[in-house]
């Protein structure tokens, strides 16, 4: 069976789906189907969405997010075979502004068990989730700063890096120490050192870093 065949058996279905479904070709992320639902948010018709191309992923996503997210795609793919499902959250642009959505995708049709060719993605809103979306937010401020600053991070020792997780939960120097069996001193030298590598000057700094590669 073609995706084209696909889509047809299953089209009417997917438009009973309170959320959008929405069918992708892996290759540039370009739109083959969308539900109405989702076509009248972007106000446009199926013939007008297929014909955006490549152009898809740019009119109506962030390009942070998309690198993210088709290179979690790959991944996923190569990683856990194309029978598993990556759920993330993500902001689509409509009506000129952004909302964020819940989203689910997995492989939909591939040309053999390893070629993969087409996804297919369900997104329901989160807009009535005023928590989820602020939670959202969140992660996607802390992911791009752990991107940011992944050059220096990855210079720390690994002790500095536990002196760091440490530090992030509000433990005191001598604390650590005990826990580490080390003296203060020590801990006080390891202080200084990540913080002249990660170039922070007090507590706070030293927590987002901590938070953004999940030492807390």
């Amino acid at each position: 069976m073609t995706v084209e065949e696909k889509i047809s058996t299953y089209s009417k279905e997917f438009e009973k789906l309170p959320g959008v479904t929405v069918i992708n070709e892996i290759e540039g992320f370009k739109p083959l189907f969308m539900t109405t639902n989702g076509l009248k948010l972007l106000g446009l018709t199926l013939r007008e969405l297929i014909a955006t191309k490549e152009n898809y992923q740019h009119l109506y996503f962030k390009p942070k997010f998309m690198g993210d997210y088709l290179e979690t795609l790959e991944s996923m793919i190569e990683q856990e075979g194309i029978e598993e499902t990556y759920t993330f959250f993500h902001q689509v642009k409509y009506q000129g502004s952004y909302h964020w959505y819940a989203a689910s995708i997995k492989v939909f049709h591939a040309e053999a068990p390893l070629k993969p060719t087409h996804t297919i993605t369900y997104a329901v809103p989160l807009e009535d989730f005023e928590w989820t979306m602020k939670r959202a937010e969140r992660l996607m401020e802390e992911t791009d700063f752990a991107r940011q600053n992944f050059e220096k991070f990855h210079t720390l020792s690994r002790r500095e890096v536990e002196i760091l997780s440490l530090s992030g939960r509000g433990m005191r120097m001598n604390k650590m120490a005990e826990k580490l069996n080390i003296s203060i001193d020590t801990v006080n030298s390891h202080l200084k050192s990540l913080r002249k590598k990660l170039e922070v000057s007090n507590s706070i700094e030293l927590i987002e870093y901590a938070r953004a590669y999940d030492l807390l």
